[in-house]
């Protein structure tokens, strides 16, 4: 009886563990997206500053196209060639690509990022289900045990009725030998 009482509670402090993990994971997932958009977001509003400061008679929609499009370093080749501030627009042109390469790269490894801890999580509601299994089982032959150990104690019982039984039997049969034995001798002498 503690047992089983022993294991509901473990198996009730298991799911709150998983499911505060859960809850954990996919807090983290959200937080994780969250600082790429809002990363992804200022960049590419440093992205449309840099491209209206190199073509400063771009419509809305060209800039917006570029940025979004990932052909802004284009349109600054473009404007360093015209421009007559060759120098300060190779050097806002070399910033802008490499800006764009690190971005491309932190977007990156937080979608992977992402990825790994989504897969963690579908791993663990996984393994869940084998867990709960296993639980089920050892429930089931804590049962069956405990089962099995008042049948063998009732059969202990069992036995030493049994046995108390044959000693009466045997001794009836001893003292019905002496009674014959007895009888015999008297009624032949």
């Amino acid at each position: 009886m503690k047992s089983s009482s022993i294991d509901r509670s473990l198996k009730a402090i298991f799911q709150s563990k998983y499911h505060k993990v859960c809850e954990d994971v996919k807090a983290m997932i959200e937080g994780y997206s969250n600082v790429a958009k809002k990363y992804s977001s200022q960049y590419r509003e440093k992205l449309k500053t840099q491209y209206r400061i190199a073509n400063p008679n771009a419509t809305d929609e060209e800039i917006d196209d570029a940025v979004y499009n990932d052909n802004a370093h284009q349109a600054f080749a473009t404007a360093v060639s015209n421009s007559s501030k060759v120098q300060s627009a190779t050097r806002v042109l070399s910033n802008v690509k490499q800006r764009h390469d690190d971005v491309k790269k932190i977007e990156k490894t937080i979608e992977e990022l992402a990825a790994m801890v989504f897969e963690m999580a579908q791993m663990v509601d996984e393994q869940q289900e084998a867990i709960d299994h296993i639980e089920d089982a050892i429930e089931e032959s804590s049962a069956q045990v405990e089962e099995g150990h008042k049948a063998i104690g009732q059969a202990i019982v069992y036995r030493k009725k049994s046995r108390k039984r044959a000693w009466i039997f045997i001794l009836l049969v001893v003292i019905l030998l002496v009674v014959i034995g007895v009888v015999l001798y008297f009624k032949l002498r």
